[in-house]
Formats: structure tokens, sequence, C-alpha cells
């Protein structure tokens, strides 16, 4: 069963509803009293929309009701059947009563049997179709949640990659590419921010290799290449400095190399300006000194003064060489090389700095030699290239790679761009996978339930199970009794026999003396629609010892004598339901119910809707049923404690239901204190009581007794307070004792 109302939102005058603390759970038997406009019809749509967990005409309707086993929310189907009366299941059902009127279909005693064998089938196909729109609204926000994923990681995918090109990258194409591209792989930073590099660069000219420079041989005119040289070089330097002239040696000049050097320059010059007297001391040359020195400076000397002088410039052409080489611009590369490019070139600048200060240090060791051509030493002369070679090679290896990059650079961009594609659809993958497993699990689950499966406790398909509790319908069911049976409750409840049902291939008819019927009354009307009901709560679709039955004011347009046959109707129709809501603007018809219900001690609780204004809207409120109604066969006490008890609080919202209720009392009132025919103005002047205070009272209940709130002059505030003070002022003074008896209640 049900047992509150926790929350309504979005429900017409229950737009922001929340159960009062304290409010009494619901019984078996639950009263809901209200005002006519009060929203009984719109409650009544509430308890409509739990079987199928939403209501059409209240798209965003949110609720929370609770039930014996839990609370039950929108979107969440009750699993036990309701059936309503209210307007909506008049015009769904009856419609205007210009057509037929859908059949009723009516068990047989004799098939009962084969009824529940029927409903059992239908409650299990009902069953299965419930949880396959589970399962449809869970595999469809599972592939919504998915299809999230595949746009998230498309987003990104597409402004990784957006100096691509100016092709966009969306969520059909992540879904494409998570299937093509495998492996899925994550990728190191660094190596995912080279490649947004490369996407965001523009295509580079290539540039020329770096190379050590060949040096000329001049013995036979061949290159050679600079490692090589260098190695010759240094045999020849090693060379020299063993090699002497020794033949006709001067011992002071072998002894002393900067004279023997200036003594060498002087016989030049003396030799080139044929001099015969020494330009120092200006006395003449002896000529043995003459031929000494010519014989220290002879042939062999000289020749390997040119050698030595040979080297010297060779490895000053050496030097030159490698000074001059140069390394492309790191700019002119692309700009992931630079890091690698920078760190080779200072390694090349070590390297080529080290060499040439290797071979200062043997042009040294050779001008040295050039002045001590007498004497022979050992020396190493050897230049370490290897580390030159190396670096060379490092930095010719990252120029090769760009060269490699620019011969390549659209295949580049391509596999950049994999390359990202890869790394971010790895990164969802692990979610995409479970979505899929939830997906296909449920997707098995949904073929099991439409197709059948073994395990089942039936194990027919949802077709198969369609179809036996069709058939098993038709054996036992027959639209006739239906409409024999509204036929009888019409006349018996209506007192006469002008009126029947005549049932045909698409429903019954409602005939009046044989012919169709015409300008049914209003009460006509209510009494065929309620019948209906009341026959229906009987057909193969509903188990009423098991289902909830809610009945929105039954008697509406009845006259009073109809009343009471439509109370025994509904009693009668609704005495073994498993539970019900019986909601009445009635009072005579809310005595009647709590009489009924108070005689056979069921179980019951009364409840009342209070509707008030607010600036902007209407709003509805349930609260336990005022106790004066219960214990009193009138509203009358209950009228008199609402007006004893009303203070203004300044808003039209605690106002507008005054004017009714004042004149209500005021009639009840002056109907047994001046009993007559006469209208309400005669009866009330002819009540001894300060003529403009009544004056005022009839002013206000009459002009203002009919409102519903809308449009209501602000005036209503300040008026409602005075004449509700008049009204009660008149009672007191005409009926103390009367007035002082409801005082007491009203406390």
């Amino acid at each position: 069963m049900l047992t509150g109302i926790k929350t309504i939102k979005n429900l017409g005058v229950f737009g922001n509803y929340t159960q009062a603390p304290g409010l009494k759970a619901f019984s078996r038997f639950n009263l809901i009293y209200g005002e006519n406009g009060a929203g009984k019809t719109t409650l009544s749509r509430l308890f409509s929309a739990l079987n199928d967990g939403a209501h059409t005409e209240y798209p965003l309707l949110e609720f929370a009701v609770d039930g014996e086993s839990g609370s039950i929310a929108k979107g969440q189907k009750y699993n036990r059947k309701l059936r309503v009366f209210n307007a909506d299941y008049v015009e769904a059902n009856i419609g205007k009563f210009d057509g037929p009127i859908r059949p009723i279909l009516i068990v047989g005693v004799e098939n009962k049997e084969l009824a529940e064998e029927g409903r059992k089938e239908q409650a299990t196909y009902d069953a299965r179709q419930l949880r396959i729109r589970e399962i449809s609204s869970a595999v469809e926000k599972a592939t919504t949640d998915k299809g999230k994923l595949f746009s998230a990681v498309a987003k990104t995918i597409g402004e990784a990659t957006s100096g691509a090109s100016l092709r966009s990258y969306r969520k059909p194409d992540a879904e494409r590419d998570f299937v093509i591209l495998r492996p899925l792989k994550s990728y190191p930073v660094d190596e995912l921010e080279v490649s947004r590099a490369t996407l965001r660069q523009e295509q580079a000219d290539p540039v020329n290799e770096f190379g050590l420079p060949p040096q000329l041989r001049e013995s036979d005119g061949e290159l050679l290449p600079f490692v090589d040289a260098c190695a010759q070089f240094s045999r020849t330097v090693e060379n020299l400095t063993r090699k002497t002239a020794q033949e006709g040696a001067l011992k002071r000049l072998v002894e002393n190399p900067e004279i023997s050097k200036w003594v060498e320059e002087g016989v030049r010059l003396h030799r080139d300006h044929s001099s015969e007297t020494c330009e120092y001391c200006a006395q003449p040359i002896p000529v043995a000194r003459a031929e000494a020195l010519a014989q220290h400076f002879g042939a062999a000397d000289q020749l390997l003064k040119a050698e030595i002088e040979a080297a010297i410039a060779m490895g000053m052409k050496l030097a030159g060489s490698l000074e001059k080489i140069d390394s492309p611009a790191q700019s002119s590369l692309y700009a992931e090389l630079w890091k690698d490019y920078e760190v080779a070139t200072e390694n090349w600048a070590l390297a080529r700095t080290a060499c040439l200060e290797r071979l200062t240090e043997i042009d040294g060791i050779l001008a040295d030699k050039l002045i001590r051509r007498s004497n022979s030493f050992e020396i190493d002369a050897g230049i370490q290239t290897d580390t030159l070679v190396g670096t060379a090679d490092v930095l010719n290896e990252i120029l090769a790679r760009h060269n490699l990059k620019t011969a390549q650079f659209s295949s580049a961009k391509s596999k950049a761009r994999e390359m990202l594609e890869r790394h971010y659809l790895a990164e969802i993958a692990e979610q995409v996978a479970e979505f899929e497993r939830q997906i296909e699990a449920h997707n098995t689950e949904s073929a099991k339930l439409t197709n059948g499966a073994p395990e089942f406790a039936d194990p027919r398909s949802m077709a198969e199970l369609l179809k036996s509790a069709e058939e098993k319908r038709a054996k036992v069911s027959t639209a006739h009794a239906g409409g024999s049976e509204m036929t009888t409750r019409l006349r018996d409840f209506l007192g006469r026999t002008d009126l029947e049902f005549q049932s045909g291939a698409e429903g019954y008819r409602v005939l009046r003396r044989g012919k169709p019927a015409r300008r049914l009354s209003e009460g006509e009307k209510t009494a065929i629609a309620f019948l209906y009901f009341i026959v229906q709560l009987g057909d193969h679709e509903f188990d009423v010892s098991e289902g909830i039955v809610v009945i929105d004011d039954p008697i509406s347009s009845l006259d009073s004598s109809a009343i009471y046959q439509a109370f025994a109707c509904l009693k009668n129709a609704v005495k073994n339901a498993k539970q019900v809501f019986l909601l009445t603007h009635n009072f005579e018809f809310l005595k009647l119910l709590l009489n009924w219900l108070d005689v056979v001690k069921r179980h019951t609780s009364h409840y009342m809707i209070i509707c008030s204004e607010t600036a902007t809207d209407r709003v509805a409120t349930i609260g336990a049923l005022d106790q004066l109604l219960i214990d009193h066969q009138t509203e009358y006490q209950f009228l008199f404690k609402t007006l004893y008890n009303f203070k203004s609080d300044g808003t039209i919202a605690s106002c507008y239901h005054m004017p009714n209720v004042a004149r209500k009392l005021l009639e009840t009132f002056l109907e047994f204190h001046s009993p007559s025919s006469e209208k309400l103005y005669k009866k009330l002047e002819a009540v001894t009581f300060d003529d403009d205070k009544k004056a005022a009272i009839y002013k206000f209940t009459n002009d203002n007794s009919h409102f519903t709130g809308k449009g209501f002059d602000p005036a209503i505030v300040s008026e409602s307070q005075k004449n509700v003070k008049y009204l009660l002022e008149m009672i007191e003074s005409v009926a103390p004792i009367h007035y002082q008896g409801l005082e007491k209640l009203s406390a």
C-alpha cells in the first residue's frame, strides 16, 4: 500500500509541495476533503501517474511517494495496479457520450482459474516489458555516456591537432579511429610535445651536411681527408724535429739558436746587398769567417729550413680551414631538434678549440726547430681528431634528421597526428570498454526477455506469452455481461428504467426508450460515468483485492437522492479493495463516508486540502481533517472556527477565501435564527444589530463570495479583517449562549 506523499513538484497547485511534519500515514481507507477548486482532481492525477511513472499532461512532474516496499519517484512504475476515477477518466473512457463507450469485459465465474492463468501470463509479459524498458533506458544512458566520452576526446584531439589543417575532428572521427588505430598507446609527455610542435610547423628548407674540409696534398696534388692530412702533418713534424744539418756547424751558433738565427739573417742580407763590410761593426768581413758561415748555413741546412717552413705553412693551413668551418644556424632547423643541436654544436666547438690549440702548440715546436736546425729531438706531434670527428658526426646526424623530415614532411605530420590520436583515445579505452560491456550485458538480457530462456520460470517468449494471455481472455470474457450489469445498476441508481446500454461491435451505446440518448443531463452523465467505473473494477484486468482505488467527487451534479445511491454503490465496490482514496467537496457525502467507516470499524485516515493564494500563484497543502468536521453533522462549527481564528497577515493569500466562508456561516446562522423563505438580505435586515455593520457584512459576503482570488481588489485585506469581526460581533450580540458554545469548540 501507499503510506505517504513526501513531495510533489510541477503539478498545478501542487507546484512545490512537501509533506507537513507529523501528518498521519495513509491507511487502508483514506478520506480527503476540500472545497471545489482546492486541488482534489489535481491530486488524483498524481495517483494516475503512479501507473506509468509519469503523466503525459505534466512532463515536468516530479514526486516522491512512499509505499510498503520503498519510495516511488518519477520514471518508476508502481508495482500495484491503481484505478482512478476523475474528470480525466470520464474523458478517456466515456468521452462526450456522443459515441460508443468501450466495452467492459467481465470474467465468468466458471472461468476464474483460466482467467488467473491469463493474468499471470499478462503480468509476466508486463514485468518483462517493464524490465526491457528499464534496460533500454540503461542502454541509452550507457550509449549516451560513451558518446560523451568520444565527444570530449574528439574536442581534445581537435585542439591538439588544430595546427595540422583546417579540418575539424568530431565524435564520429573519434569513434572510427578508436576501432582503426590499434593498438592504442600512451606516449611520454616530451614525445607528445614534439608531435604537437610538428603539427604547428611549416615545412623547412633542407640544410647542407656538415663536414671537415679535405686538404690538398702538394706532392701529388690530390685531396686528403682532413683527418688524414692531420695525421700526415703530425708524422712530418715528428720527422723534422729528429732531422739535423751538422756539416761545418759552428759550435757557438749551435749552442745559441737565437744568435744563429740573427747571424743567418745577416748572411742573407750581406749577400743580397753584396756587402763586403759588416753592417754592424763596419769592419771588413774576414774571408775565413765568411767561409765558415757559408759552411754552417750550407745547402742541407737550407733544405731543412725550407721543410720546416713548409710544415709551419701546412699547420697554419689546417688551422685556417678548421676555423672557417661553420655549422648551419639553429633557427633553420625544426624546433624539436634545437635542444639536441645546441648541445651538439657546443661539443663540436669544444673539440675544434682543442684541435686548434694543439695545432698552435705544434706551430711553436716548428718555430723552435727552425732556429735549432742543428739539434735533433723527439716530440709527440699527434693530433687527437676522434672527438672532432665524433662531434661532427653527431651534428651531421641531426642535420640528416632535419633533411629527412623535410623530405617526408607530410608523412611526419600524419604520424604526429596519429600519435596524438592514439594517445588520447588510449586514455578513454578502459571507460569505453566498460560501457560496451554494460551495453552487451543489457542487450543479452533484453534478448532473453524477448525471446525467452530456459532459466526463466516461464521460458516462453513475450510474443508467446501475450498470445496465450489474449486467447485465455477471449475464452473467459464477454462484453455483454458488462453492458447488462451497467443497465441494471443505472436503473437502480436513477430509480427509473428509461436508460439502458446496448452492446455492439464497437462498444456500448446509451439508449433512451430504445433510441440513442440525446441531451443527457449532467446528473445522468455523472451517474453513467461513475457506474461505468464501478463495473469496470470487476473486469478481467484488475483484481480489486490487490489494487488501489482512487475516486474523486463521484457525486458532482447529482441531486440529494442520488447521493445516497452513489454512496451505496461506492462502498460495495471498494469494501474489499487493498487501499482506497476518496476525495470529495460535499460535506454531506463526507459524513456518509465517515459514518460508514466508523460503523464497520475500518482503519481510516482523514485529510483536507487547503488552497491559498500567493503573489503569483495558488498553492495547495494537505493537512489533517479538522476534528470539528468529524465530530459534527454540519460544517457550521468548522466555519465558525475558521473565522474565529482568522488573522490577516496583510496578504490577499490569507484573505481570498474569507468571503465564501463568511457567507456560508451567515446563511446557516440566519437559517435557524430567522427561519423564513426570504432571501439573505431580508433575513439579515430582520436581525437586531448595527445597521451600518449589517450593510458592510452583506456587501462583503455577497459581492466577494464567488471569487477564486484572482483579480481581488487589494482592499479585500482590510475588508476581511473588519467584516469577519462584525459578523462575529453580530452572532455574539443576538445569540450570546450560542456564541459561547461555538467559542469553546474553537479554542
